[in-house]
């Protein structure tokens, strides 16, 4: 059992990175990171390598909610609506960004059984939000019910960005946005992102630098084998073949 997080702590480092504010759309909003940050730091490394008080609230908090900053102050419109998480193993970013929003739906989607137990066992324990989780492979996922319900589809480090475009832009309705935590892309495989956000039928936009974050925003409707199968998918990304032309 590793020692308790102190609520308090983490109200201090949102206060010193500029993210106060964000209790004013949630009052708990601390308490209800410290409970989770507590259970994932008692969690094997599957789920996270951070094993430190001070890391983990630097990774798993400050990250997503400086990215959500840098959003919604960005020049773009930020559409209100159900939000997934593909891909959210360890909860980040898709749980720090609901608890920000609590009246805002959100859907924490991993296919591994572990992760989607651990999911589940925070979100029971947290009052007021409206919070699920899914335990299903994204690609498939995205050819149920889920499929153009999403106002904002988020993801980090789930699989390579053009492979993360092609698994996210399918769960948004036309005006959605997905917003993807890729750290450090280059001017090359930006052009490559472009390429395949055209296909998905979005346009790619970049936040100020640091170029960390890519966001799509949906135009028309995704082509209805998309996404493909994994092993499609693995084999042959999108963008890889038109990219250079």
């Amino acid at each position: 059992m590793s020692d308790l997080i102190d609520p308090e702590r983490i109200g201090r480092e949102l206060e010193q990175a500029g993210l106060g504010y964000v209790a004013s759309r949630n009052p708990t909003i601390v308490q209800q990171l410290g409970l989770w940050l507590d259970a994932l730091l008692d969690q094997p490394r599957n789920l996270t390598s951070v094993r430190t008080h001070q890391a983990a609230i630097a990774k798993h908090i400050i990250e997503p909610l400086i990215g959500r900053h840098r959003l919604i102050h960005a020049d773009l419109a930020v559409p209100h609506g159900p939000m997934i998480d593909v891909g959210s193993g360890n909860g980040a970013p898709g749980l720090p960004l609901a608890l920000c929003e609590p009246q805002r739906p959100a859907t924490l989607l991993d296919s591994r059984q572990s992760a989607a137990r651990f999911l589940t066992s925070v979100v029971d324990r947290l009052e007021d939000v409206r919070i699920e989780v899914v335990n299903q492979r994204a690609e498939q996922a995205a050819h149920t019910e889920l499929r153009g319900r999403f106002s904002l589809a988020v993801t980090r480090a789930a699989a390579p960005p053009p492979i993360a475009m092609e698994l996210l832009i399918p769960f948004l309705h036309v005006g959605g946005i997905a917003v993807l935590w890729t750290g450090a892309v280059a001017e090359q495989p930006l052009d490559e992102l472009r390429v395949v956000a055209t296909e998905l039928g979005a346009e790619l936009t970049m936040l100020d630098p640091p170029h960390d974050i890519v966001v799509a925003t949906k135009l028309r409707a995704t082509d209805a084998r998309v996404p493909r199968s994994w092993n499609q998918i693995r084999r042959r990304p999108l963008g890889q073949s038109r990219a250079g032309r």
